[in-house]
């Protein structure tokens, strides 16, 4: 395994292509609502769950002058819309899911569901707690489950769906899920990266490196694609091909935080 670089969880979470969680994760812990502090606009609007973690004190702040703002609007949802928005970008991701879910109930749509999808999945990438992650996945689901209702053929959904049961006692349905997928589409890309990441999880690094080298010849500039042959090479031995690539990262646009990360690779590969 690699002790060196992007730790496993960091890794984990970009080869997914979600470069936010993978920032969140390394600055702060799972953010959720505070109990007392974020509730919703109206009295009888549930609270969201959360992972017993305190919310930062801007997001309270900012949730408090939101439900003020709205406390006489007839219909929630223009406040829901603006909560939700805001607990994304404070990266109370589970608080955010919430908050997109009663959108999506009360106007359902394959654009509303997909928002409440891929906020509880940055909630379940994130948590720490093994109990909430079930939650969390199953909650995931349920939104993408909605999407495919509306839209069968949705690649998006399906593939992020798969990544809900990565790390469950059924991995295999994952793969299978993934391989639809690939089937319906051979060239979706987070299809394949997803695949070259649960390669790298069981050990199979060579299979692994062949999934990203896929990736680079449908888009040789995809960030995750290098990212993770990188990785992949420097697991089979292969350090001055790692070094060619992560070079080349250290050129991209890419999170600051990722590219000190590789910065500090490539230093204990000298």
């Amino acid at each position: 395994m690699m002790k060196n670089g992007l730790n496993p969880r960091v890794h984990f979470l970009i080869l997914l292509g979600v470069a936010l969680v993978c920032f969140a994760f390394l600055i702060s812990r799972p953010k959720t609502v505070v109990k007392d502090e974020v509730k919703a606009v109206s009295s009888d609007t549930p609270q969201t769950k959360g992972d017993t973690h305190t919310m930062n004190p801007e997001a309270v702040k900012m949730a408090a002058e939101i439900r003020r703002k709205h406390a006489t609007d007839a219909n929630p949802l223009n406040a829901y819309r603006e909560l939700g928005e805001m607990f994304f970008k404070a990266s109370a991701f589970d608080s955010s899911a919430y908050y997109f879910e009663q959108i999506a109930i009360s106007n359902p749509g394959v654009e509303n569901w997909l928002r409440s999808g891929d906020a509880y999945l940055q909630a379940y990438t994130l948590t720490l707690n093994a109990a909430r992650a079930e939650e969390l996945a199953e909650k995931t689901r349920d939104s993408y489950s909605q999407v495919l209702k509306l839209d069968p053929s949705n690649l998006h959904a399906k593939t992020n769906t798969a990544l809900t049961y990565v790390n469950t006692a059924n991995p295999m349905r994952a793969i299978g899920i993934l391989r639809e997928v690939l089937d319906q589409q051979p060239n979706y890309l987070p299809a394949i990266i997803s695949l070259g990441k649960l390669s790298m999880q069981s050990g199979q690094f060579d299979k692994a490196a062949e999934r990203f080298k896929e990736v680079l010849r449908i888009d040789k500039n995809n960030v995750d694609g290098k990212i993770g042959l990188a990785y992949s090479y420097i697991e089979l031995g292969k350090a001055e091909d790692a070094k060619t690539l992560l070079n080349e990262l250290l050129g991209e646009d890419i999170d600051a935080v990722v590219k000190d990360e590789v910065r500090k690779t490539l230093n204990n590969l000298k």
